[in-house]
């Protein structure tokens, strides 16, 4: 084994880098064990690179470090050897593309698909106009289980009834939750909660009593026009209808 570094001559015609790196360091008689204990490198990389077997090589940074030892170790010049490395890796690399080229098959004419695309949809149309044609009972039975099936619409609900026309109708708007209390001419009519977004008419001849437990849950309409009033909490609200003797 030698240390020192030789500029020998690159690969010749035909020969392939690693035939061209066995022949270095047989003539310099260096066991590939002997490398393989100097730089560390595992011996099967070794000689993947003198069979040409780069696809068995890891990343090729770590391909560039196995050349350089093995060059310092056989006495070659590192670079030339990365450099005729790298030309014979590229090589092989355009080889394996155009044989991959070579076994692709042709693709498929366009022509021939628009074809293929014409006849099918000929044939669909064939089977549905044979369909429709027919007229069985089976045809018509095979139509009606593909049509979607029919969804009526549920009838509008009835309009609220109209409250009879009297003399007193008063509405409560809630903007929030309230138990309210009404009398109306003398007889209660409505005892219940009601919530936030609901509203409440009753309607009288003479008079209406109400109570609100939250007062201030309610607007008040007496006949369309704003009611003010100024009781509190469960406190009784008194509207008389126009023209009586309770009215304001």
């Amino acid at each position: 084994m030698t240390e020192e570094r030789q500029v020998v001559p690159s690969p010749g015609e035909g020969e392939s880098f690693g035939s061209w790196l066995r022949s270095q360091r047989e003539v310099r008689q260096v066991e590939l064990e002997t490398i393989t204990q100097s730089s560390k490198i595992n011996i099967r990389y070794l000689e993947a690179l003198e069979r040409d077997r780069f696809d068995l090589l890891p990343a090729t940074i770590f391909v560039r470090g196995f050349l350089r030892e093995y060059a310092r170790i056989v006495g070659l010049d590192p670079d030339e050897v990365l450099n005729f490395y790298l030309a014979a890796s590229a090589r092989d690399d355009l080889e394996g593309g155009i044989e991959d080229l070579s076994r692709r098959p042709a693709a498929w004419p366009i022509g021939r698909t628009v074809a293929v695309g014409v006849v099918v949809v000929a044939i669909l149309l064939f089977l549905v106009w044979r369909l429709f044609a027919s007229g069985s009972p089976d045809a018509a039975e095979d139509m009606e289980t593909m049509a979607p099936p029919i969804v009526e619409e549920a009838p509008a609900p009835p309009p609220p009834e109209p409250l009879p026309e009297q003399a007193l109708r008063v509405t409560l708007e809630f903007r929030a939750t309230s138990w309210v209390d009404v009398h109306s001419d003398g007889e209660r009519t409505v005892s219940e909660l009601r919530v936030q977004g609901e509203s409440l008419t009753v309607a009288a001849d003479e008079e209406i009593r109400l109570r609100l437990r939250n007062v201030g849950a309610a607007t008040i309409e007496v006949n369309g026009e704003p009611f003010e009033h100024a009781a509190g909490d469960d406190e009784e609200i008194v509207i008389s209808a126009p023209g009586t003797a309770g009215a304001a």
